[in-house]
């Protein structure tokens, strides 16, 4: 699906459709201009029999007429003008591409009104309409007989003013990239764990970046080398599963990077849990399979970022295994020792995601990084206090943690604020080693996170919860492919912000 210009003069293509989103307090002159075959007062009567007025999002599908150059005409309600906002506004795009999907078009050209509801609003514009529609095409049906075709082709955008086809050009370069590193993102989380065992997810991660090893090279750890470092803990957690674990190291680098120290990125990649020895409920179990959602994210972000070919020093990190029960597996009253050489007594096998993540937060020393995100679907307690509607942060640093929560301005990818109270300190306390990996009862998922930053003191650090928001369950179930629309959005605001400083 290609996103371009659509100019007066352009080539009608076959098979088409051209949309009007139109105000009820427009001219009426102005759209019997464009339809040639209606008058201003036939366009009247045509709104009166079809109740048009106060009825926002109401569709009039006008059929092929010698006068038309289009194959279908649809005019949208997009309800008065000056109530106008954003949202009205991805209520009409998901209205127009989900009516495109169901319809034999292979091209599409949509006028706009001049809608003004934040600034730089082609940019934004485009970024919200190329968002809504790839998410509304995409399917995971790779293990399906019968597949469906998305035979949308091309989508043309009417731009009034020459001055914004720069802007339209930059956000259908952005979008097109992110819309990528989701794709890759849901595709890769929605696989099967038969299929995606920690070893696939490695080798993928490798695969996916070989056309681009002019500025990316792949390094794999794998389980001897992991024991060797002293990754216990990670370990630990995959001694009940036959498949191994893996770490795989995306090291991108480009010769005009802006940041000379690396940020990093470490993604949580269970590709299976079970809850280990302290099992889980077997409602719902096969979408623990999502439980590497962290890592897809990983990915996506990191081909996003070597698909625009950015001025950038980033490394992505996923450290990857199966949390399986068996006669090895690691039992609650186990104590750990990791790769900083704290202490760890297991309390619950079911905590596995702190273990994984924290060898590597200590790992990740060595490369004196600017600055760490990682990234886990790391607790239920996250989804009972935020559900779906926001990622959990929790920081060692207030300026990356308004930075992360600028990122999330004009995108659908938000987070909230975790507290950070002392007296998580206590609930972590054991009486036989340096730390329990649960905090008790509650607070779940600001014990989990401070976990975590007993592991992370030497840099500036963030960590994203993504357990209520990475994937959906019900008739919608699948991946979402956040938090990548936010962490490319935090990139791109640092390009902004470095590259006009210079």
């Amino acid at each position: 699906m290609k996103f371009l210009q659509y100019k007066e003069d352009l080539e009608i293509l076959n098979n088409n459709c051209i949309i009007f989103c139109i105000h009820e307090d427009e001219k009426f002159s102005s759209i019997s201009k464009k339809l040639k075959k209606y008058t201003e007062d036939n366009l009247k009567k045509l709104f009166k029999i079809n109740n048009w007025t106060g009825n926002f999002g109401k569709i009039i599908l006008l059929h092929k007429s010698s006068k038309f150059l289009y194959n279908k005409v649809l005019l949208i309600n997009c309800g008065m003008k000056k109530k106008f906002k954003r949202n009205f506004f991805l209520l009409i795009i998901e209205k127009i591409f989900f009516l495109i999907k169901n319809s034999n078009i292979k091209h599409v050209y949509i006028k706009m009104s001049n809608f003004k509801f934040y600034k730089n609003s082609i940019y934004w514009k485009m970024r919200d309409i190329i968002n809504i529609s790839k998410n509304i095409f995409y399917e995971f049906n790779k293990y399906k007989k019968n597949k469906k075709k998305n035979i949308l082709k091309k989508v043309f955008i009417k731009i009034n003013k020459k001055k914004d086809i720069v802007c339209f050009n930059n956000s259908v370069d952005h979008s097109l990239a992110i819309s990528k590193g989701i794709k890759l993102t849901k595709d890769i989380s929605n696989t099967p764990s038969n299929v995606c065992t920690p070893k696939y997810l490695v080798k993928k991660s490798k695969k996916i970046f070989k056309k681009y090893k002019k500025n990316i090279n792949v390094q794999l750890i794998n389980k001897k080398k992991i024991k060797k470092l002293g990754m216990n803990a990670l370990f630990s957690v995959s001694k009940g599963s036959k498949n191994k674990p893996y770490i795989s190291i995306i090291n991108y680098y480009h010769k005009k990077s802006i940041n000379k120290r690396p940020f990093i990125l470490i993604g949580k990649g269970v590709t299976f849990d079970s809850g280990g020895i302290s099992i889980k409920p077997s409602y719902l179990m096969d979408e623990m399979k999502y439980d590497m959602c962290g890592a897809a994210a990983i990915i996506g972000i990191m081909k996003f970022i070597a698909q625009l070919n950015l001025p950038l020093y980033v490394i992505g990190i996923i450290g990857t295994c199966e949390n399986m029960p068996d006669g090895n597996s690691f039992k609650p009253g186990d104590i750990i020792k990791t790769m900083s050489q704290k202490t760890v007594e297991i309390l619950n096998t079911d905590a596995e995601g702190r273990l994984v993540l924290c060898d590597i937060l200590t790992y990740a020393e060595r490369f004196n990084p600017k600055i760490v995100i990682d990234i886990a679907t790391l607790t239920g307690s996250c989804v009972a206090t935020l559900g779906d509607a926001a990622s959990g942060l929790f920081s060692n640093n207030k300026k990356l943690e308004k930075k992360i929560k600028i990122a999330t301005k004009n995108i659908n990818d938000k987070v909230w604020s975790l507290p950070k109270f002392k007296i998580y300190k206590k609930y972590l306390k054991s009486k036989f080693a340096d730390l329990s990996n649960v905090g008790g009862k509650y607070a779940g998922a600001s014990t989990a996170a401070y976990f975590l930053s007993y592991f992370s003191k030497k840099y500036k650090w963030a960590h994203l919860d993504i357990a209520g928001t990475s994937w959906k369950n019900g008739k919608n179930k699948g991946a979402t492919g956040q938090p990548v629309t936010l962490l490319c959005q935090y990139f791109l605001n640092f390009l902004k912000k470095n590259i006009n400083k210079k």
